[in-house]
């Protein structure tokens, strides 16, 4: 499964940063691991990220996050995918900002989220994907908005939205 952001670059005004990254959680909601511009490569190669843009310079998914289900660790039992607005602008303010989740093997559009027509605010946890008994994931839109510029932000809501 893919994980795709993008937006547009600032009009005369500071340059806007927003940041894809994805937290995994244990069993218990345990945090267990973060892939986010800080940290390109997390769970033995499973999760990668394509590296930080700084400036939503370019056409199509600014950052994309990799994650291989089949290679993860049996331990990771929830996955969170959020953005955040490291430079601090709320969604609102950035043009044509928007978050999306593909079937990295067919590029079917899973879900896909609107971030400037959204709240005024700086973090997003987008979709969750929890293994059932099964080993299947299963895949929830979340949308749900919190005030956080960072990952670490969004760890403990994240967990708790698990």
């Amino acid at each position: 499964v893919k994980m795709g952001l993008g937006w547009e670059p600032a009009f005369g005004g500071r340059d806007i940063d927003l940041d894809a990254s994805v937290i995994a959680y244990g069993p218990q909601r345990n945090f267990v691991d973060a892939c986010y511009f800080g940290k390109l490569s997390i769970l033995g190669g499973s999760v990668k990220h394509s590296g930080d843009n700084l400036t939503g310079e370019g056409a199509g998914d600014d950052e994309v996050i990799v994650v291989d289900l089949g290679r993860l660790p049996a331990e990771i039992s929830g996955l969170v995918f959020t953005v955040n607005s490291f430079s601090g602008q709320k969604f609102t303010e950035v043009a044509k900002a928007y978050c999306r989740l593909i079937d990295a093997a067919t590029d079917e559009e899973l879900v896909r989220f609107d971030l400037t027509g959204a709240e005024p605010q700086t973090g997003v946890m987008m979709a969750k994907l929890i293994r059932q008994f099964s080993g299947e994931w299963e895949m929830t839109a979340m949308g749900d908005f919190v005030k956080s510029r960072t990952v670490r932000g969004m760890v403990k809501p994240a967990g708790e939205a698990l």
